[in-house]
């Protein structure tokens, strides 16, 4: 899954926009797991439409071969951990039934959609709201409005200020735990008087390849509207460094992972299946560039 949690290795300025310009249609809604079924390329398909997926529709590596889809001229890659995974692109029409449009489509070595045909986010919809629900509303449910940021190919995210810098904060309904970046981590520390605690885990990230990551425990909770988080797991060797929060089990044979010198920092906060349980509905609202989350 693409998202900027990847590093992207080659740019593609142009490859990146999407194709055509569709008009706007009334609110999309999108129920429990988001599989839809629609036509890509003249083929039924498969896709998941969920908050966490890039703007660009991402699809399968059997699933391109099968329509057809010849990569352009330039290729490009994206790196999860030490895992680099190659990449193509091309421009094919998406027919939901209401609405038909063209966009530029793109696909990996490796397969992105565990039980669809691939995935897109709500940034690829010509839809000017769209609203996922997730379970019915329960009484005492809140609602947050976060700002709403949409970048070329990128997931639609929000942003929030934490210990004074800035971190992306994203919404995966199909990962069980929420995560965060060393980066991301490292904030939350600051902020919340967190200690790394117990052992080294593993976290799916993108593309089934698992990562590092380690319990953060905060002191204080972080609160996001109507969820609080008193721990998060964070991963710890990919994007940042955790080598200033404190360890509540340090081991002095222990060697701590840290990004290399120079590397770009990305401060990101995944907030998963565990958190998202108690929300009825994320809506991304782009004329009003907003994001409201309804939670108990």
């Amino acid at each position: 899954m693409s998202t900027p949690l990847i590093r992207t290795v080659i740019a593609l300025p142009a490859l990146l926009m999407l194709a055509g310009a569709a008009k706007p249609v009334a609110p999309m809604v999108v129920r429990g797991d988001g599989l839809m079924d629609i036509i890509v390329g003249g083929k039924a398909a498969r896709i998941r439409i969920t908050p966490w997926a890039p703007a660009a529709p991402t699809l399968n590596p059997d699933f391109a071969q099968s329509i057809g889809l010849k990569g352009g001229l330039f290729g490009f890659a994206v790196k999860v951990g030490p895992v680099k995974v190659g990449g193509k692109t091309s421009v094919t029409r998406l027919d939901f039934g209401t609405m038909t449009f063209r966009r530029r489509v793109v696909w990996f070595d490796r397969r992105y959609e565990a039980q669809g045909d691939g995935a897109m986010g709500p940034g690829g919809l010509p839809a000017s709201v769209i609203r996922f629900e997730l379970r019915a509303a329960q009484p005492g449910e809140r609602t947050i409005t976060l700002p709403l940021v949409q970048r070329p190919f990128q997931p639609t995210y929000s942003r929030v200020t934490v210990a004074g810098r800035e971190v992306s904060v994203l919404f995966d309904p199909q990962h069980e735990r929420t995560l965060a970046t060393a980066g991301a981590g490292s904030a939350l520390a600051a902020a919340y008087g967190g200690q790394l605690a117990g052992a080294t885990g593993r976290a799916e990230v993108a593309f089934g390849i698992e990562r590092p990551v380690r319990t953060l425990r905060l002191a204080r909770p972080f609160v996001l509207g109507p969820l609080s988080f008193d721990s998060v797991p964070v991963r710890i060797g990919d994007s940042g460094s955790v080598a200033g929060i404190a360890d509540a089990d340090a081991d002095p044979e222990e060697v701590v992972v840290t990004a290399k010198g120079g590397a770009k920092r990305r401060d990101v906060l995944i907030i998963g299946r565990d958190a998202l349980a108690r929300c009825s509905t994320i809506v991304f609202d782009k004329p009003a560039k907003v994001i409201r989350l309804s939670c108990a």
